[in-house]
């Protein structure tokens, strides 16, 4: 008899995770997600942001046939990045293997289509605009609020908590089965930025195959291409000093980036200005957990287990690498789950926290240390070559090489993590 896989959120994580397990054979898979469904209305943009996708991530889609193709075909791969100052030249840093990058609710949308395509209604289930109330893991029940209609329950052989970094399931667990759990709000905000890549009347265009980014004290932007010539990104600043918030016309926002971002100004259009003027502020949790599952029945993966700072663009790829490792246990231990779910618990937990102090301690706060950051960026790799028993690649190349575990990277990236902790320890 088939099990009954009950999933908690339709992002990446999940829509992955149900990918594999159907492909098993062995279970029905019902996923249920708060959102409403992008099919229907394109996806919202107020809070999306681009992902880059790297080997890690793509090793775990890779595994489904066609998957990694048509996400490749809606991505656009970046081979460096373009660092902007308001004065002095423009930095260029090249990348050895190109990323890809790819809109979050547009990888969503395609993981979506590609699982729907693939599996019939009687092994599927998907069903948008559903809140989790609550969980009784005794029971093995867990209810749902429609958007429209009454709240409902529904029982489950196995409960997957890929619900985010606000995770209902992960709360749970933490008020009635004793997980120990630490959250804490990033100290930067962010609003959605959308450009067109090109303004013909100015003759300025941006590469479409580089990443575009700007530092200016503490507000920075990173503009990322997608396809049609647009780029999506991101202006973050402090979440106690919003430079937008004294703006009130799309006219002053659009003076704003002129004076600040000149760039990124002479792209933007009035509507494009005044769409940014109504988006909300975004704020993001950082969670840390001391387990990723509870009994036999729960499993804890993705941000809803381990949501970082995406200051060096690991959480969606640590995410679907705990899709692939935690498939690799299902198969060793014969889809017993009282084995696969401790075994996957005990390799992934090191490792996500790991992740975060790698998350929290790679980017320098001070101007010296950006300096030699840069340096590190630029020139890391070609010293390690000549010289690797002193000089370690930066931690952006360490994490290129999916063989090396975050752990493994966090010991060889330690020295300068322990400079970027005591420069931050002296600003405070």
């Amino acid at each position: 008899m088939l099990q009954k896989i009950v999933i908690i959120g339709a992002g990446p994580a999940g829509l992955l995770l149900a990918h594999y397990l159907l492909r098993r054979g062995k279970y029905d898979v019902e996923i249920y997600e708060q959102r409403s469904d992008p099919g229907l209305v394109n996806g919202s943009p107020e809070r999306t942001f681009p992902i880059s996708l790297q080997e890690r991530g793509r090793k775990a889609i890779r595994s489904i046939a066609g998957l990694e193709e048509a996400i490749a075909a809606a991505s656009v791969f970046c081979n460096g990045t373009k660092m902007y100052r308001q004065s002095g030249k423009t930095r260029e840093i090249p990348r050895s293997v190109p990323i890809l990058t790819i809109d979050r609710n547009r990888l969503a949308t395609i993981l979506l289509e590609h699982l729907t395509k693939t599996y019939s209604g009687e092994k599927l289930k998907v069903k948008f605009g559903c809140q989790c109330l609550q969980v009784d893991r005794k029971a093995k029940t867990v209810m749902l609020q429609p958007a429209q209609g009454e709240a409902f329950t529904l029982t489950y052989d196995r409960l997957v908590a890929a619900d985010g970094a606000r995770s209902r399931i992960r709360e749970y667990l933490a008020q009635d089965a004793g997980l120990h759990c630490e959250q804490s709000y990033v100290s930067d905000a962010y609003k959605t930025v959308m450009l067109p890549r090109f303004n013909p009347a100015l003759g300025l265009e941006l590469e479409a195959d580089k990443l575009h980014a700007w530092n200016l004290n503490k507000t920075r932007m990173m503009m990322v291409p997608q396809p049609g010539d647009r780029l999506n990104g991101v202006i973050i600043f402090d979440a106690q000093q919003n430079p937008l918030a004294e703006l009130s016309s799309k006219e002053e926002v659009l003076a704003f980036f002129k004076a600040k971002f000149p760039l990124v100004g002479q792209l933007m259009s009035l509507d494009e200005a005044e769409a940014l003027l109504q988006r909300p502020v975004a704020r993001l949790v950082t969670v840390s957990c001391d387990r990723f599952y509870e009994g036999d029945s729960i499993l804890v993966i993705g941000d809803a287990a381990h949501a970082v700072s995406p200051s060096i663009g690991q959480g969606c790829n640590a995410a679907l690498e705990d899709v692939l490792i935690f498939e690799q246990f299902l198969a060793q231990y014969q889809d017993d789950w009282a084995q696969a779910l401790p075994a996957f618990s005990a390799q992934r937990v090191p490792e996500a926290h790991a992740l975060r102090e790698l998350s929290d301690y790679s980017l320098p706060p001070t101007k010296i240390l950006r300096i030699e950051f840069i340096f590190r960026l630029m020139t890391g790799k070609l010293l390690h070559k000549w010289f690797p028993q002193w000089v370690t690649p930066s931690i952006f190349d360490l994490l290129q090489d999916e063989n090396l575990s975050y752990s493994q990277v966090l010991s060889l990236s330690q020295g300068w993590i322990n400079k970027v902790k005591r420069s931050r320890s002296q600003i405070s």
